[in-house]
């Protein structure tokens, strides 16, 4: 999937020097996969004087959920005729940052600083081609000098005024011509042409403290109508064109003119083109009596008349260019509004696995490798964890007895929760040391009806909430039809089954539940021993339903995602430096 990225960062080192200010801090931004060179997304703008940047420019990357990517950010001071210097630097796991609450995490930089990274999904929407012109512009530069004016545009998001755009000043004019800009819908507006933007004029000062020289609030339609209303004149005549009036505290500050307004880069999906260029079906003709090719006929558009002023917002306008429907709802979408993922694990102790203390079976301790559960557990649990909003997760284990007495669901390790994949590994280590006796039958429908019942009580709880439960078996199951049963009636809750099959067993049984019919799916198998040389590939496999599963069941519920969480910077995930060094190994 398409994602965009956006930093800022706080508590820089100044590095400029002595007597020479604050330092001017651009961020250069690489992807990082296993194997491959970095490779750089990009460089943000120059923010001036400033130890504390917000930088507007995003970054579009390619990601896999599942598939392991880090984020390489370097900091640098830009130093005019002389090598720029470095500010701070870290490294993010993209799948961290979409896991956290509001997409958004912080880490301490090495060298200095703390760095903020924002990512979220990017759906193409085309773009918005638009250049004003700023007429009687207030002056705030002086008696005897004129301003340099610049213009940022602003989204609302979330109650916040966020900048998405910023122009180039025009030096020494109060009646400025910006040049043409292209900006993303989805970065504007999230693809909302009636949602406000707010758009500010300031005067550039080379010391970075720029002033406000007036203001004024409108949305994309409302650009293009002023636009389109302008076209029907001279957009020269200010008595003809349609303007909008800047202010500041109040008072009037000038005003700006729609020179271009037009969304681009949008084709209207084939099939409704189709539908409306296609003539009509009819039955073959003979070849020597072909019919021509069908023209559909353009009706000339009507003169534009208004009866009275139009509005400020334009709203009666409806561009012409297509515009898609807004996208559908994503498994980020859902974890960026705040959903709970709870990620819970199932591990078979049955006899089926053979002795533990044998080389070669899939339980087997070398004291020098992971054995194919610790391997299945690191790799997988690091990613499904990732997205767990409080990394605390429910160890069972079925298939063995205690005391004698047959157990088909125990709880592994001394606490009901474990942190993280480490204390997932050491639950399932220490239930060794338990006394159990590995046997038989094997069965996994207490675990997937006890996984359900947990589900369910979690989205009662108030919130969105939504449980996966991680089952690791050699698949040998005694009654494929008793667990059908159990995840047939748990198919309506709101969860999703991921198998791994561990060691070379029979598992036409896991395939079965993978491939059945029970209303919604709900049921991922995967092979242990396909991945065994290549765990991302495995991780990656593992990912492949479990987001769809989500927003499936979200959206038979007529449930939305909530609107991404607006955090307080000290609310915000925080990771300490690290080393540099990337741990792709699991």
């Amino acid at each position: 999937m398409k994602c965009k990225l956006y930093l800022h960062a706080k508590k820089l080192p100044n590095v400029a020097g002595l007597f020479k200010g604050k330092s001017d801090p651009y961020a250069v931004v690489k992807v990082v996969k296993k194997n491959q060179p970095a490779i750089e997304v990009g460089v943000t703008e120059v923010i001036k004087n400033t130890l504390d940047p917000r930088w507007i420019h995003p970054f579009i990357f390619e990601h896999e959920l599942g598939t392991p990517m880090f984020l390489s950010i370097a900091v640098m001071d830009k130093i005019p005729k002389e090598t720029d210097k470095p500010m701070g630097s870290a490294m993010l796991d993209v799948d961290s940052i979409l896991g956290a609450k509001g997409n958004i995490k912080a880490k301490k930089m090495k060298g200095g600083g703390i760095i903020y990274a924002k990512v979220t999904p990017h759906t193409g929407m085309g773009d918005f081609n638009v250049q004003l012109r700023g007429v009687k512009l207030k002056n705030v530069e002086g008696l005897f000098k004129k301003s340099d004016p610049f213009y940022e545009v602003l989204h609302l998001n979330d109650g916040n005024w966020d900048t998405v755009y910023r122009s180039e000043p025009v030096m020494d004019d109060l009646n400025p011509t910006w040049r043409e800009a292209k900006v993303d819908l989805a970065i504007l507006c999230d693809g909302k042409l009636a949602s406000p933007i707010r758009i500010r004029i300031y005067d550039f000062e080379k010391k970075g403290d720029h002033e406000l020289m007036g203001e004024f609030e409108t949305s994309v339609e409302g650009l293009i109508s002023a636009r389109a209303f302008a076209a029907g004149g001279d957009v020269n005549d200010t008595e003809s064109a349609a303007a909008f009036n800047v202010t500041k505290k109040g008072r009037d500050a000038g005003q700006i003119f729609v020179m271009r307004a037009d969304i681009s880069g949008v084709e209207e999906p084939a099939e409704e083109r189709e539908a409306e260029e296609a003539p009509p079906a009819e039955e073959e003709a003979p070849p020597a009596a072909a019919a021509p090719a069908f023209v559909p006929a353009v009706a000339a558009p009507p003169t534009y008349a208004p009866a009275v002023a139009a509005p400020p917002a334009f709203a009666a306008y409806t561009p012409g260019a297509y515009v898609p429907p807004p996208p559908k709802p994503t498994f980020v979408d859902y974890v960026a509004g705040g959903c709970e993922i709870n990620l819970g694990i199932a591990i078979d102790y049955s006899a089926s696995n053979g002795d533990p203390r044998q080389p070669g079976t899939p339980h087997y301790f070398s004291g020098i490798e992971k054995n194919d559960y610790e391997a299945a557990i690191a790799s997988v649990g690091k990613v499904l964890g990732s997205y767990d909003s409080d990394h605390l997760h429910s160890v069972w284990g079925f298939g063995a007895k205690y005391g004698g007495i047959m157990r088909n669901i125990f709880q592994c390790g001394p606490a009901p929760e474990v942190n993280g994949v480490e204390g997932i590994l050491d639950a399932y280590r220490s239930t060794f040391k338990t006394g159990l006796a590995m046997s038989e039958p094997t069965d996994i429908s207490e675990v997937v009806e006890a996984a359900a019942a947990k589900a369910s009580q979690a989205q009662s709880a108030g919130g969105q909430s939504y449980s996966i439960m991680l089952i690791l078996t050699d698949g040998q199951i005694t009654d494929v039809n008793k667990a059908a049963a159990s995840i047939f009636k748990c198919s309506k809750c709101p969860m999703s089954i991921v198998i791994i099959g561990v060691g070379n067993g029979d598992f036409r049984a896991m395939n079965f539940l993978d491939d059945m019919k029970c209303g919604r799916d709900i049921v991922q198998f995967v092979p242990f021993n396909q991945y065994r040389d290549n765990l991302h590939a495995l991780s990656k496999a593992v990912l492949k339903e479990v987001p769809g599963q989500l927003v499936e069941y979200f959206q038979m519920h007529g449930i939305q995602p909530n609107p991404p969480v607006q955090q307080n910077e000290d609310e915000i995930t925080f990771d300490e430096e690290d080393d540099g060094v990337i741990e792709f190994s699991f």
